[in-house]
């Protein structure tokens, strides 16, 4: 066999072929690794976002089973939940119905965060009122 039909019966990709289907797959695969950090990204604010409603829900569980009424006013406090310390901002407030007052309460990763992780509104009724 000649040299000639050898190289003519070879076929390969030239370097400018290869380093195109090399730019076209690393394009693809930054695509997907920063779609894949998104989704982490994600599932990380769910989630403490989850839980923060749930010590928001919390709190306000507890203003309504104290035996007296809330004053007007802001109270900070902490809570444990999930392996992680909360901090929370309550905020009772008059409303236009004098036997009931708006409570607010917010939740923050850190105490001195200026944002809010979740806010949670509710109502609490004067237990004394006379039926």
């Amino acid at each position: 066999m000649n040299t000639t039909q050898l190289n003519s019966a070879v076929k390969a990709f030239t370097l400018l072929e290869v380093l195109i289907a090399m730019f076209i797959f690393s394009i693809a695969a930054v695509g997907l690794i920063s779609n894949i950090t998104l989704y982490q990204k994600s599932q990380v604010t769910a989630s403490q976002r989850t839980v923060a409603h749930w010590v928001a829900m919390n709190q306000m569980a507890e203003t309504r089973l104290e035996k007296k009424w809330p004053n007007i006013g802001i109270t900070r406090g902490s809570a444990e939940m999930a392996n992680r310390t909360w901090y929370w901002l309550r905020t009772v407030s008059k409303t236009t119905e004098k036997n009931l007052r708006q409570v607010e309460i917010e939740i923050r990763l850190d105490e001195n965060d200026k944002l809010k992780t979740v806010g949670f509104t509710g109502f609490v009724a004067n237990k004394a009122i006379k039926k």
